[in-house]
């Protein structure tokens, strides 16, 4: 018999005979793994269990895994990690702006695999059940990772929830760039790499989409980003 890890993987993958070998090799390793062919049986999965960490294919038969994504990401609140055959930057910024945490290239490498799971599972805060920040009318509920507004649910994704709670933390001044990338990406800023700046406009477009447009967040330049509650006049 498998014993079972704490971690629950979702393995979204239509290529049976790779999906079986990923799903057999994670399994040896300890995890408990669920496997959907196609998009329609990630979402039926997603409905019926919360997840520790996504690995969604690209170029499924039924949709495309960045809308996937979109749709998975806004209940299950965890990392997500795309297989693909493509290696153009344009599909990784885009996978970047839409939540991903990191990108594999096939042919999958079984141990680069499990490392990029490992890091990224070790990234997510262990939080207590009344782990609360307020903010404003804002509430944040760490252990749910939902953020409302007067009792009213904002659709976030964990990552973009992730972003806003580290602003919300240090709103009492800027966040450097590097802080915020090293937060989020969980390594020192290089001077180059856009994922921060991706996921903070991201972040914004979000907000005003949701109507949360007394939120601000201000880019200062040489300092970071800044973030505002806007109260009515």
């Amino acid at each position: 018999m498998i014993e079972q890890h704490s971690k629950h993987l979702m393995l979204i993958e239509d290529d049976r005979e790779l999906a079986g070998l990923i799903g057999d090799f994670l399994h040896d390793q300890g995890f408990s793994v669920s496997i959907a062919a196609n998009a329609k049986q990630a979402q039926s999965l997603a409905l019926q269990h919360q997840f520790d960490l996504l690995i969604c294919d690209l170029m499924l038969p039924d949709m495309h895994g960045f809308q996937l994504a979109e749709r998975l990401l806004v209940s299950q609140h965890c990392p997500l990690i795309f297989l693909t055959a493509l290696g153009d930057d344009d599909t990784h910024i885009r996978g970047l702006e839409l939540g991903a945490v990191d990108f594999i290239t096939k042919p999958v490498k079984p141990a680069i695999l499990l490392a990029r799971i490992n890091t990224n599972l070790a990234k997510q805060p262990i939080a207590s059940p009344s782990a609360q920040l307020t903010f404003g009318p804002y509430r944040f509920d760490d252990r749910a990772k939902v953020l409302t507004r007067h009792e009213q649910v904002i659709g976030l994704t964990n990552q973009e929830y992730d972003v806003l709670r580290t602003l919300v933390r240090y709103s009492n001044g800027p966040v450097s760039r590097d802080f915020m990338f090293q937060q989020l990406v969980g390594r020192p800023y290089d001077g180059s790499d856009r994922a921060a700046d991706l996921k903070i406009s991201r972040l914004r477009k979000k907000l005003d989409a949701c109507g949360c447009d007394d939120i601000v967040i201000r880019t200062l330049r040489g300092k970071g980003y800044l973030l505002v509650l806007q109260h009515d006049a």
